[in-house]
Formats: C-alpha cells, sequence, structure tokens
C-alpha cells in the first residue's frame, strides 16, 4: 500500500506535465479555428480567444463571489425560481405525468409580453453569454482591412 501511494506521488509531476500539454495543445487548436474564422489573422485569434478565457474566468469569479454570500445566493434564486417551477410544470407535468394520468398531454401556455422579456433579461444576466462576448470582442477587436 505505502509503494502506491508512493508511486504515485512520484507520478503527480508527470499528470501535471500532461495536464498541461493537453490545454497546450487545445489553445493552440482553438487559436487555429478562430484563425480561420477571422480571415487568417494569428493576432486577432490569439486575443479573441484569450478574451474569451478573460471572460470565463470573470464569469467564475462572479459565481465565486455569489456562492459566498447567502443574500446573493437567495436573491438569484428568487428571480430564478419562478422560470424553474414554470419550465419543470411543463416538462414534467404536461409532457409526463399528465398523459400517464389522463392520457393526453398537458398544456400550459407560452410566456407573452413583458413577463417573457423579463424572463430572458434574468436568465441571460444569471447564466451569462460567452457566445456574444466573443462576437463582441471579434466585432471590435477587427483590423481594418
Amino acid at each position: 500500500m505505502l509503494t502506491a501511494i508512493l508511486a504515485f506521488f512520484q507520478a503527480i509531476p508527470a499528470i501535471t506535465g500532461g495536464i498541461n500539454n493537453f490545454v497546450s495543445k487545445y489553445y493552440d487548436a482553438k487559436v487555429q479555428i478562430t484563425t480561420a474564422r477571422v480571415g487568417g489573422d494569428v493576432d486577432v485569434a490569439k486575443q479573441l480567444v484569450t478574451g474569451v478565457v478573460a471572460e470565463g474566468q470573470t464569469r467564475v469569479e462572479f459565481l465565486r463571489v455569489i456562492s459566498q454570500s447567502k443574500f446573493l445566493m437567495w436573491l438569484v434564486g428568487g428571480f430564478a425560481f419562478p422560470w424553474i417551477v414554470y419550465e419543470w410544470k411543463v416538462v414534467l407535468w404536461d409532457n409526463m405525468v399528465c398523459f400517464w394520468i389522463y392520457g393526453a398531454y398537458g398544456f400550459t401556455p407560452t410566456i407573452k409580453g413583458l413577463v417573457a422579456d423579463w424572463a430572458g433579461v434574468i436568465l441571460a444576466g444569471i447564466f451569462g453569454t460567452g457566445g456574444v462576448m466573443a462576437v463582441g470582442q471579434m466585432f471590435f477587436n477587427r483590423r481594418e482591412r
């Protein structure tokens, strides 16, 4: 048992090196894909990928701050709870339970008007959109040709 534990500790540098190699290759692949999308400019592609990574790190930091505050967790949960209840009513009751009990699917009216607009704003604020940030960075960081 002790030999296995010592062997594991000796393998940690190799495991770390493998992870670093994977992350490096993944970054290079993302840069190559982004370079092809933006028309062959490697510098713009690197800045774009780096911006997306920075946005992801900002999102993680934001979630860490929220998770450490009970008030903020209640606030986010309070905004998300009605939407979660609506979605589960549509999925669970209308499509599963109602069919088993009554033999027909249930019906829940769609959310319309200002409520739908606010739901979209709240959900986008809670869950964020990294793709929109990437497109925005691509637009504002492009070079005039």
